[in-house]
């Protein structure tokens, strides 16, 4: 999610404009990895507080994924009032699911690892 945030700052006024579209427009958006750069430029934040506020405004369904906390949602942002509008917006009509454990990526890593011939001594 962050990568597209940072295109779209990018990006010329008419494109800005169609992207805008793509990101509101659709049934379903979903927003993976939400703030793994951590803290997201400006005009990034910009952008996802209009996306998220127009896909709210018109109903629209949004999955966002992050493994930050939204607690500290307003650091990454830089500014704490839009985190909380943000959040807002998502929480109103939401079901948040939060995981907790172990990344299956650095366990299925680990195992591979463990049955690799050169760990055979």
């Amino acid at each position: 999610a962050d990568t597209e945030f940072a295109r779209f700052a990018l990006a010329s006024t008419t494109e800005q404009a169609a992207l805008l579209r793509a990101y509101v427009e659709p049934d379903l958006l979903v927003l993976d990895d939400l703030f793994l750069a951590r803290r997201i430029a400006d005009a990034s934040a910009e952008l996802l507080q209009t996306v998220v506020h127009q896909r709210y405004k018109h109903r629209r369904s949004l999955i966002v994924t992050s493994n930050r906390v939204v607690q500290d949602w307003g650091k990454y942002l830089g500014d704490a009032t839009m985190a909380t509008t943000i959040l807002d917006r998502l929480m109103h009509r939401a079901a948040m699911l939060e995981f907790e454990g172990k990344s299956y990526r650095l366990k299925e890593a680990a195992a591979r690892i463990a049955l690799s011939p050169s760990n055979d001594a």
